[in-house]
C-alpha cells in the first residue's frame, strides 16, 4: 500500500515566471524553463518547461512501473514535436527536471536533470542531496566573469548582460554532450544523462524539491532543510517573498551571493510521508 502523501508547495515568480510545478497522486514534477539572454525565434525556456511539465505528468501517472528516465525521453520526444522544434538543434528552449514519485514497490524515485535539486531526509535523520552540477563544473570563463565583476560592485549593467550573453553561447556549444552538461531540450537522449535515486518508502520522513532561485535564497537566509521541510504551504511561501525582499534590499547588486539576476524564479515542493 502506497505512504500517504501530505505535499506543500509555493512559488514566487520573478519577471521570467518560468518555473513550473505538477502534482498528481504521488508524483511531483518540478521544471525550471532557461532564461535565454540573447533572441531566439520560437518558445522561450518557460513554455518548452510547461509543455514538457504537462507531457510528463500525464505519462507518468498513465505509467507507474515505467522507468522514469525512458517516460523522460519519450516526454522531450513528443515536447519536441509538440513545439515543432528542430531536432538536436542548438538554438532552442530548455529546462531543469526533477521527478519524485512513489512506485507499486513502496520505494521513493527520484530523477534530476539539471540544478533543480532533490533532498530526501531519512527517518534515521540523515539527509542525501541530489543535485546536478555538471553545468557549474565547467568553470566557463565567462561565468567567473560575470561573478567576479558583481562582487567587486559592478551590478547588473549592461556589460553584465553581454557576458551573459556570451556565456550563453559557450553553454550552447557544450549541451547535450559528452563532456559538457545535460538538459532537457531538443535532444530526447539526454534522459539518459539524469540523475537517479530510490530509496525505500518506509526509511524516508521527508522530501524536498526546489528550483536552484529557491535554493539560493534560503541558503542565504541561513534555513536548513528541516525548516523548509517542517512548513506548510503558506510558510514556504513567506520564506520565499522573505529571500525575495532579501535579494531586493540586502544584495540588490549581488554583490554578496554574485547570481545571473537580481531575482530569479523560486519553486518548492515539501512533501512528508506517513
Amino acid at each position: 500500500m502506497a505512504s500517504d502523501w501530505r505535499i506543500h508547495t509555493a512559488q514566487v515568480a520573478a519577471q521570467s515566471d518560468e518555473d513550473h510545478i505538477f502534482v498528481a497522486g504521488h508524483t511531483v514534477v518540478i521544471l525550471d524553463g532557461a532564461t535565454s539572454h540573447r533572441s531566439i525565434a520560437g518558445p522561450t525556456g518557460g513554455e518548452y518547461a510547461a509543455t514538457l511539465g504537462a507531457v510528463l505528468s500525464a505519462k507518468i501517472a498513465g505509467a507507474s512501473e515505467g522507468s522514469l528516465v525512458d517516460i523522460l525521453e519519450s516526454s522531450i520526444a513528443q515536447t519536441i514535436s509538440n513545439l515543432q522544434l528542430p531536432l538536436r538543434a542548438l538554438d532552442a528552449p530548455s529546462c531543469t527536471v526533477a521527478v519524485v514519485r512513489e512506485n507499486r514497490r513502496h520505494q521513493i524515485e527520484s530523477l534530476v536533470l539539471g540544478d533543480t535539486t532533490v533532498v530526501v531526509g531519512r527517518g534515521d535523520r540523515t539527509i542525501a542531496v541530489q543535485t546536478d552540477t555538471r553545468l557549474e563544473d565547467l568553470g566557463l570563463s565567462q561565468s567567473e566573469s560575470y561573478k567576479s565583476r558583481l562582487r567587486s560592485g559592478s551590478g547588473y549593467d549592461n556589460a553584465h548582460r553581454q557576458l551573459l550573453s556570451e556565456l550563453q553561447l559557450a553553454q550552447r556549444d557544450r549541451r547535450n554532450r559528452p563532456g559538457g552538461y545535460w538538459i532537457a531540450s531538443t535532444d530526447p537522449a539526454a534522459a539518459h544523462h539524469s540523475l537517479t535515486a530510490t530509496y525505500e518508502a518506509d526509511e524516508v520522513g521527508w522530501v524536498i524539491m526546489a528550483t536552484d532561485g529557491a535554493i539560493d535564497g534560503l541558503e542565504a537566509l541561513g534555513i536548513s532543510w528541516g525548516e523548509s521541510a517542517a512548513a506548510d504551504s503558506v510558510e514556504l511561501e513567506n520564506l520565499l517573498r522573505r529571500a525575495s525582499a532579501w535579494e531586493a534590499t540586502t544584495d540588490p547588486a549581488g554583490s554578496i551571493r554574485p547570481r545571473a539576476k537580481q531575482h530569479d524564479d523560486k519553486t518548492i515542493a515539501a512533501i512528508w510521508l506517513t
